[in-house]
């Protein structure tokens, strides 16, 4: 029972990743107004709002235009349905400040793939629950930090030498801060795993969409990242 009703919390906070998503690239008030559909903006009643549930029921469409609701809405509940029992399941009731760090690099991730760009408030939001999560798990927080500083310079490094040399920027600023997040949750050791990984997923990415003749000017990065980390971090719990 204490599985359930974590994964249960754990769907409801995906669904508000979803509000955040949506409103903060848009500067909109998290708070109000309800929750709407995006295209008849007409106010979502709770029965639209169950999490997991309601998309399934009303088949990924609103139930008054019609409109299509994007995957990642369901997407999002999953993964906090997941994320939680994960947490719980190896850290116990410490994982709650991992769950909603995690949550929180999700949903930058989310934002970077459709804005390109990633809000510095959430980013900075980020990178201070990392630092509550290094604090409450490792025993030297000055090494953690030491290493989140190291894993910084080294972003600026890239993003200042293979930028000139590329003659165009390969990393934006705020993904800086987000390889500072790496050396912080992961120390020097995982962080640098966390980085090959998403190097890796990154490749197998630009593979696939050379294969599918699909060319990109900009790639987001922050979600090879953010994948980077999370495989990272299961290595370092299990």
């Amino acid at each position: 029972m204490e599985l359930l009703f974590v994964c249960c919390i754990g769907a409801v906070f995906g669904s508000f990743a979803n509000v955040l998503i949506y409103r903060i690239p848009r500067n909109l008030s998290i708070i109000s107004p309800n929750s709407f559909c995006p295209q008849c903006k007409r106010a979502l009643k709770w029965r639209d709002k169950i999490p997991i549930l309601s998309f399934l029921l009303c088949r990924a469409s609103c139930r008054y235009c019609g409109a299509r609701i994007p995957n990642f809405y369901l997407i999002s509940e999953v993964f906090g349905t997941l994320l939680a029992a994960l947490c719980f399941l190896f850290l116990g009731t410490s994982g709650i400040p991992f769950f909603f760090f995690l949550l929180t690099f999700y949903v930058l991730s989310i934002i970077d793939i459709d804005f390109l760009a990633i809000p510095d408030g959430l980013n900075f939001l980020n990178l201070f629950l990392c630092g509550i999560c290094a604090f409450l798990f490792y025993d030297s927080f000055e090494i953690v930090c030491v290493s989140g500083l190291s894993f910084m310079g080294f972003a600026s490094f890239l993003r200042l030498f293979v930028g000139g040399i590329l003659q165009k920027e390969v990393l934006g600023e705020g993904d800086i801060i987000v390889f500072g997040v790496l050396g912080v949750g992961l120390e020097a050791s995982y962080g640098a795993i966390a980085i090959f990984l998403a190097a890796i997923y990154a490749l197998i990415f630009f593979a696939f969409c050379s294969l599918r003749k699909r060319t990109k000017n900009a790639v987001p990065f922050v979600p090879f990242l953010f994948l980077g980390f999370l495989s990272a971090f299961i290595m370092q719990i299990l």
